[in-house]
This record gives C-alpha cells, structure tokens and sequence, in this order.
C-alpha cells in the first residue's frame, strides 16, 4: 500500500473533521487529500485555486524548521499554504474552514497563520505559549523572535528578482543558488563537493576534455589531469559507498566554444535519487524550473512526450523505424554534407534544427524514452517492440536545460560503453581517453537511482531572459 493510501485510509481526527467540510466541492472547489507535491505529501489541496491547507499535531512541535522551509518550498511554486493545529480545527471548526474559503476567495496570499493556538502551541515551553498569546501573535513569528510577519514580509519574499544592471546577473545568480539549496534541504538532499581533477576523463566523442600537467612526486599518481565536464562519476562512487541522495552545484569545463551561447567554464547542477527512476525525477526536476521561474514571477506550461510520441507529432516520422534517407529529407533545405554522418546523427540534427526550434518560449518541454542507441549512462528497457533508453531532457522554451538518466548500475556494461566510445573517437581522430577505472571497480555497488544534471549558465539566460551567456557571466572566456 502506498503512502498516501495509507494515510487516506488512517486520517486523524482533526483531518476527517476538516474533510467532512471540504469534500465533494462544498466550498464551491475540489480538494484533493494526502496529494504529492514536490516529492511529499500535503494534507489537502485545492489545485484550481492554489491552495494547500496543513493539519499539524503534536509531532510538529520538533520539525518547525521543517514546516517552514517546506511552506516557502510550496509557495515558490505559487502555493498558498495555510496551517491549523489539530486543537483548532477540533474546537472551532467553522473557523477554520471560514478562514479557508476566504482564503480561496482572495488573489493574495493570506496571513501564514490565521488563526493563533489558544490552548497550546508548537513547542512545550510554556513561556513560548504565553509570549504568543499575550502578543496577539502567531506563534511562528513569536518562536522565530521576529517582530514583524505579516503581509508586507510575504510580499517582498514573493517580488520578482529584477535583471538589469551592471550585476544583475550575479544577484539573480545568487538568488537561484539559494533556492536550489532550499530546494533540496527540504528534500534531505545532500550537498557535496567532489574534485575538478581526475586522472580519467571523459569517453564522450562529443565532448572535449581540458589536460593539465602535475608537477609534483610521481607517488601521487599519473602526471596528467583531467579537469572534470561533469561531477558525475564521482558522485556515483560516494552513492556506491552508500551516501544516499546528494547534489552538487560547482564549476565544470568542457574544451571547444566559446561566444553568445557556450563558455569553456560553467556552471552545472548535478543530483541523484536513490530508488527513483528517470520519470520520478522528470517531474522532480520540473518542479525545480518551475521554483526558478517563481524568481522572476513567471510560471509555465509543461509539455511531456516520448521521443517517439515527439517525431510524430513533429515531424510524422518513427524515429525507430524511418531509414536514414527519410530522416534526412526534411534536412534537405540546410544543405549538410551527410559525410560521415550515422542514424543518430541524422536524429540529433532533427531535434535541434527541426523540432526545438518550434518549443514554446512559456513551455517545458520533457521528453523521454530516447532510442537505446542514445543510451550514455542509462538503463535499456526491453519491454516489446523497440527498446528505449530511460533517459529524459527538459527544454524550456528552445533552450536544453537538463539531461536525466534511469542509471546505469552494470560494471561490465558500462564498460563496453566506454570502449565503445573511444572506438569512435579513433574513427573520427581524436584521442583516446583513460577509462575511469575507480568508477568501474564500484559501480555494481551503487544503488538503484536517477540522476541529471542541469545547465545553471542556460536556466539563468532562460530566467533573465537573454539570448547571451555573458549577461549571466561575471567576466566571459575572453575577458578571464
């Protein structure tokens, strides 16, 4: 049984007094109960108007801080969130559910807490209670020592980030790192810092490596260094050692580049949960562009395909099953030269010049299940007809912000991968990369998961908006 049913099915008191009230529309809404937002479960919902209602008991007491960050977390989702003690909706339930439907009847926000605990509070300290009772105060405001919460505060914490400036890159910059780190506290995700240097890089035939030199004892270790393009494969050996859910939000650096889209130095949020699958994350990853957007006081549609669903829809071709002739033609009025180009070339250029083109600017676009030729770090699905490799991006508007994978936990498999890799760099005359071998000898280890990583540098650009990655650069390639 999952989660939810179990707590429909054992509603405490004060929760089926309150659904007795809310149920069948009769507030003039549907509310939904025990309903995920956000990877957790809220008490009740009403999804038209955007409004969360919370029972709390007892147990809250010791999770204020909890309660808090996760109510910020739903408001930056543009939720309002109005919280009852158990005592409150027991005692004076035509109160509470009149505070409710003004609530749904108001544009604004409404007070956080409406109404102040009579008989007793959050905590047990008698002096915290009385201190909020005789100040007319909710008790949040008393315990946090606050002098003012009110509907002045919720509106400066909810006003757009401004973009305009000489910095105003580094201030929206900061405010995103904030809300990521926000985000994912009130997830219990960890962050972590993991090594820019390897002694592997990466097999990736698309992605060029920075090398340095170390001049130091050859007890060390190989002289020449890798500078990592993504924290990828060390954070897979901190989940085989058993670290459990983690992110990391550093500097990455990938060769090639650099002008209004690319720069060689950037930003990369990487994260991984443990028993997710590339779905799960999917929708936990939207949630989190979602929030960024709220920075800036916008919101936007959500669009989930396949990548099969997507070439119909698009293009009326089977990505699977069209040769590559037919996935050419509609190729032809850019005049590319076919040499050396395969099947997966052939789809890579439809996306990017035939179909990414027509994303919607105020859209997130997911698309999922991508042909197991397109593989990387993913698991295969063999579950008839063609198998499909659990993988997913997320575009927001033309821009390719998040690349996601069901991964890969196969040592052997992987393995070949790599090979298979740098077999394709030989073909096309690049060098060959080290394997990492570290990776490789725990990777068996590592627990059933999802991971993606994100593009910060493309999501501020889609934020601001702008079309240049130096807006959102303190000093560009060039001027470092």
């Amino acid at each position: 049984m999952g989660r939810a049913q179990t707590m429909r099915r054992n509603p405490t008191d004060a929760e089926r007094r309150i659904w007795s009230r809310l149920r069948h529309a009769q507030l003039g809404v549907k509310f939904r109960r025990q309903h995920e937002i956000a990877g957790d479960f809220v008490d009740f919902v009403c999804l038209e108007r955007h409004l969360v209602v919370e029972v709390d008991g007892g147990r809250h007491a010791v999770d204020m801080a909890y309660d808090e960050k996760r109510s910020r977390l739903l408001e930056s989702l543009g939720f309002r969130v109005l919280r009852f003690w158990n005592n409150d909706v027991l005692a004076r339930t035509d109160d509470v559910i009149a505070t409710v439907a003004t609530a749904l009847a108001e544009p604004s926000p409404p007070h956080p807490n409406p109404l102040p605990p009579q008989r007793r509070g959050r905590g047990s300290s008698a002096s915290v209670e009385s201190r909020a009772s005789a100040e007319h105060l909710p008790l949040r405001q008393a315990a946090l020592g606050e002098e003012r919460w009110g509907e002045e505060e919720n509106a400066q914490r909810a006003a757009p980030v401004e973009f305009r400036g000489p910095h105003g890159g580094s201030r929206l910059r900061a405010a995103l790192y904030r809300l990521i780190r926000d985000f994912f506290f009130a997830r219990d995700v960890l962050e972590v810092e993991t090594p820019l240097l390897s002694r592997a890089g990466n097999t990736d035939p698309n992605i060029e490596s920075f090398t340095t030199s170390f001049t130091g004892h050859r007890d060390a270790g190989p002289r020449e260094r890798w500078l990592r393009t993504s924290p990828e494969f060390p954070l897979k050996r901190l989940l085989a050692a058993g670290i459990g859910d983690c992110y990391e939000l550093g500097r990455v650096f990938r060769n090639g580049e650099a002008g209004r889209r690319h720069n060689p130095e950037f930003t990369m949020l990487e994260w991984y949960r443990v028993g997710m699958d590339h779905r799960a994350l999917m929708d936990e990853t939207c949630a989190l562009v979602d929030a960024a957007l709220a920075l800036r006081g916008r919101r936007a549609q959500v669009r989930r395909s396949t990548y099969r669903d997507l070439f119909f829809d698009e293009l009326g071709l089977d990505p699977f099953a069209a040769s590559e002739a037919e996935l050419a033609a509609p190729l032809a009025e850019f005049g590319i030269d076919p040499a050396g180009l395969v099947r997966d070339d052939w789809l890579d250029l439809l996306i990017t010049h035939r179909i990414q083109p027509r994303f919607r600017a105020d859209t997130i676009t997911l698309i999922h299940d991508y042909p197991a030729s397109q593989c990387a770090l993913a698991r295969i699905r063999h579950d008839g007809g063609h198998p499909v490799a659990e993988r997913f991006e997320l575009y927001l508007g033309a821009y390719e912000l998040a690349n996601g994978y069901h991964e890969l936990n196969d040592p052997i498999e992987q393995r070949a991968r790599f090979e298979r890799d740098n077999a394709r760099r030989r073909e096309r005359g690049l060098r060959e990369v080290p394997l990492d071998e570290n990776l490789l000898a725990v990777l068996g280890e590592m627990p059933a998961c999802a991971g993606v990583a994100l593009g910060i540098e493309r999501l501020l650009m889609c934020l601001a908006p702008t079309d240049d990655i130096r807006e959102v650069l303190a000093y560009a390639f060039a001027e470092a």
